[in-house]
């Protein structure tokens, strides 16, 4: 991505929309000053000369960078890393932090370096995470302890239990390696799988080691299939009530919503991974994060006996994460949209499967907006994305998903049914948002570009505006009672014709 972006500006072409993978179905709508337009043949062959040198550069400079790991598992509960360097350092910094959990790097230990010759460079220990040595170094080996993992903590770092264990290079690898090829040293009868392929020889090139995962363990089970040219990989661990070929049809059939929701298609494989809780969490039966092109699914498999029910209802919701954030190159805090506006379009993707019906659908928006009153927060939805991780009860979810609420009623009422919600995510990515752009004045242009939508986002998204359901649903033929114990979201006993349409497309039936 780099690379072609440099080759843009050197041919003086500017497009837009180099935030997403290519997309066969949709190209970038303008590009200005494109020398290969209307030029003589001499400038083209000029310019493709041009980019074949670029090319082998790139490809050369790629592989001069690339650190040789190694990563090996000399005892349960611990593994080893040794990363051989394309370059000389004398600095080196850990992860300490991530979606809340603090303290990830104090699991680092054992950090030594040498020169080119074995000589040891002298490290030191500055701060959690953070070495430094006295003379250059390039090879540098450390131990990780992954063992007795928390519960709050297992679905963002890295952990080993049992017979099992989740590899996250973003608190495993220094944050000064960009680049890697890495192979695995494990425990006898250990495998490993991963969304990312390896050679021959069993290593793995990893370009972006933020998003990199690795279940490792014994007995791991592995299904794919191809749909609309998306490689989709389930992965098991564990004993589970259902087969992986089970779980791989659930999972496809969500991945096809999302296909033809974004009209986007993935640019990597996608793997699911699904594996038991390594501790007990207390009411928690289940926890989830999706990370770069992987789903990682960690449960309690006594509590899944309406397995499929489930499955579906958590993989709505980390699949399409998959696309929004993941797929997306946008700058900023926008938890709100990522994390609330799909929990809502989750929840219509569940009731179009067939998993819910439509009164459960206002049931569950009910349970929402009673957490939502029952938490006052005086933050706009933006403002709530910047403290995510230090707010006890974040909003970005509740009030993120009401809102999404209310403007999938607004778009589809105004639009006579033409549009909805999830014509904006075609939009999005239709639209090919430039790369690194800011990522809420990106969604909200995106949003209010229906005419009838214009100043949407400053009253429910820029601002601090409380939500007062129970006075604007009456317009779309819904009533709110939150007076008693639980609110009670209802379809109007007296409907017009506006009406009726409005809420058989969200699929209310007489």
């Amino acid at each position: 991505m780099r690379l072609k972006s440099g080759i843009r500006r050197l041919l003086g072409v500017r497009c837009l929309g180099t935030a997403l993978a290519n997309n066969s179905k949709s190209r970038p709508k303008r590009c200005q000053g494109t020398a290969l337009q209307g030029g003589a043949k001499t400038q083209s062959f000029r310019i493709l000369g041009l980019l074949i040198v670029l090319l082998c550069f790139g490809k050369v400079a790629a592989r001069t960078n690339v650190s040789r790991v190694t990563v090996s598992m000399p005892v349960p509960g611990e593994i080893r890393v040794e990363a051989q360097l394309p370059s000389p350092s004398r600095s080196w910094s850990f992860r300490n932090a991530y979606a809340g959990v603090l303290g990830i790097a104090e699991r680092v230990g054992d950090f030594r370096a040498t020169n080119t010759s074995g000589q040891d460079a002298r490290v030191t220990k500055r701060a959690v995470g953070e070495f430094r040595s006295e003379l250059d170094a390039t090879t540098i080996t450390y131990a990780v302890k992954l063992s007795e993992p928390r519960a709050t903590d297992v679905p963002h770092v890295s952990w080993l239990a049992g017979d099992r264990g989740i590899l996250m290079f973003a608190d495993l690898i220094p944050q000064d390696i960009e680049t890697l090829s890495v192979d695995f040293k494990l425990l006898t009868g250990w495998i490993v799988e991963s969304s990312f392929i390896s050679d021959k020889n069993g290593r793995y090139t990893v370009t972006e080691p933020l998003d990199a995962v690795f279940l490792v363990g014994r007995l791991l089970r592995k299904t794919s299939n191809t749909i609309d040219g998306v490689v989709l990989d389930v992965v098991l661990s564990g004993a589970w009530p259902f087969k992986e070929a089970e779980a791989l049809k659930v999972a496809g059939t969500i991945l096809q919503k999302y296909l033809d929701l974004t009209g986007f298609k993935l640019p990597d494989k996608a793997t699911i991974m699904i594996a038991p809780l390594p501790v007990t969490t207390g009411k928690s039966e289940w926890k989830a994060e999706t990370r770069g092109s992987t789903v990682v699914l960690l449960a309690n498999p006594d509590k899944f006996k309406s397995w499929r029910n489930q499955l579906t209802v958590i993989l709505s919701h980390e699949m399409l994460h998959l696309w929004v954030p993941n797929s997306l190159k946008l700058e900023g805090d926008y938890d709100w949209f990522f994390e609330g506006f799909t929990l809502y379009v989750a929840l219509l993707t569940v009731r179009e499967l067939g998993t819910i019906d439509f009164k459960e659908v206002l049931n569950t928006l009910g349970r929402v907006y009673d957490v939502y009153i029952s938490h006052p927060d005086e933050k706009s939805l933006i403002e709530g994305s910047e403290t995510r991780w230090t707010s006890p009860v974040t909003n970005v979810y509740v009030k993120g998903m009401l809102v999404a609420f209310l403007y999938d009623l607004k778009i589809r009422k105004e639009s006579g049914g033409r549009l909805t919600l999830g014509h904006r995510y075609r939009e999005l990515f239709s639209r090919r948002v430039a790369a690194n752009a800011n990522a809420n004045e990106a969604i909200i242009g995106v949003l209010e570009s229906a005419p009838a939508m214009s100043g949407f986002a400053r009253v429910y998204i820029e601002s601090s505006t409380r939500l007062e359901l129970e006075q604007v649903l009456p317009a779309y033929g819904l009533t709110l009672d939150s007076s008693g114990k639980k609110s009670q979201l209802r379809v109007s006993r007296d409907l017009n014709d506006e009406q009726k349409q409005l809420l058989r497309s969200l699929g209310y039936r007489n």
